[in-house]
């Protein structure tokens, strides 16, 4: 036994090295020692759980890790769904000093003391029906070039068909607008599978023109199955900010570009409307021969672009009949109900904000008597969710 004994101790220090970390370790007689992250060392923040029922929109729970769950690898994201809360683990490739949760929910996540492991859980009513995508910022360091990570609670709306290499085309060009308040701007065109200047197609106008891939991606397989009418879609570059790390009103050139009423963007949302209408439309139309009927002109956008469609619309009902306003933002004058218009809004539970502007659009379209659609999800402000409902939108905008 002498000699056995040290064999036998290293082949068991051996086998515990080599057996995945797991939050929570040996303590007294087999207890298992939950793991509790330092939330102290996490900047405050604004949406904790306090108490814990008070709030169900995705605020952060200053609780222990569950006992039992396996730590990540480095670089690796877990998530580790529970009764109406979520935890997310992170385990960084180096030494972080501040790593953040976006984007289907918000959180900062807090490291856990001597595991080299970041983690936060969130409280989500419902989440059973929840469709999140999920990536994490480390400050100092580059976003993941890696898609973001997708969780579905297992009611959650069936998935889309989406494709990730187009059969229809992209064209990119760039217009001037004659104004020095909205310069030159670069145009994305999308073409279904198969088109030719000898079928003329609706179209969709979209604010900030690089979501025209992601939307055409979920947009073309539903096309492929009939399930939504053939169109183009065109997106219009957004205004760049002009402030750097802090934000500031005045260099937010988008919001005063897409937001009517913005304090002191008056002008600046009069010369985008002016370029929009009279440089966009007329030249698009012109070389994708597109229907000028303005029941075949939708436009549509998402967050302050949703804000902007609505807007739009409202002011222009002789352009466009269609409204397709994705997760709206709130900040502006943008409630006015549209006279003769379909409408289709969404928004999500964990963006409160937005889903309040959407279902105040949606009630004041309806009481005038447009047809109206409102998708309310289990989710954020996420580009993932609106690429999901993005085909629905299209389709019911343009039903005749």
């Amino acid at each position: 036994m002498s000699f056995l004994a040290p064999r036998l101790s290293a082949a068991l220090l051996s086998l515990a090295l080599l057996s995945p970390a797991t939050a929570g370790g040996a303590e007294g007689a087999g207890v298992a020692r939950p793991l509790m992250p330092d939330f102290a060392a996490t900047p405050p923040w604004p949406v904790d759980c306090d108490p814990p029922m008070n709030r169900t929109d995705g605020c952060r729970l200053r609780v222990a890790l569950p006992v039992g769950i396996p730590l990540p690898a480095p670089g690796e994201l877990k998530i580790v769904p529970g009764t109406d809360r979520l935890t997310v683990l992170y385990r960084p490739p180096g030494a972080a000093r501040e790593v953040t949760m976006c984007c289907g929910v918000y959180l900062p996540l807090a490291p856990i003391p001597g595991t080299g492991v970041w983690a936060v859980t969130a409280q989500i009513k419902d989440l059973a029906h929840a469709i999140l995508s999920l990536r994490v910022d480390v400050a100092g360091l580059p976003s993941p070039a890696q898609a973001n990570t997708v969780w579905r609670g297992p009611q959650a709306p069936t998935a889309i068909s989406r494709t990730r290499v187009l059969s229809g085309k992209i064209d990119r060009f760039v217009l001037k607008s004659g104004n020095s308040l909205v310069g030159t701007r670069e145009i994305t065109v999308y073409t279904p599978p198969n088109w030719t200047k000898a079928e003329r197609l609706p179209a969709v106008y979209l604010g900030d023109g690089g979501m025209v891939l992601g939307l055409a991606r979920s947009l073309e397989p539903a096309l492929a199955k009939g399930g939504a009418p053939r169109v183009i879609l065109v997106g219009i570059e957004s205004a760049r900010p002009t402030y750097g790390e802090a934000y500031t009103r005045e260099g937010d050139l988008r919001a005063q570009e897409y937001l009517e009423g913005w304090e002191g963007g008056r002008a600046r949302f009069e010369a985008h409307e002016q370029f929009v209408l009279t440089a966009v439309l007329p030249h698009v139309e012109r070389a994708y021969h597109l229907s000028p009927s303005p029941q075949d002109r939708v436009v549509g956008g998402a967050s302050n672009g949703g804000a902007w469609a609505i807007s739009m619309a409202a002011r222009h009902p002789d352009v466009f009949r269609g409204v397709l306003a994705m997760s709206p933002s709130n900040a502006g004058l943008q409630n006015a109900p549209h006279p003769a218009a379909r409408v289709f809004a969404s928004g999500g539970t964990l963006e409160l904000p937005f889903l309040e502007a959407a279902r105040q659009y949606t009630a004041l379209a309806r009481g005038a008597g447009r047809p109206t659609r409102l998708v309310t999800l289990v989710g954020g402000h996420d580009a993932f969710l609106w690429e999901e409902i993005f085909p629905a939108g299209v389709t019911f905008t343009l039903e005749r």
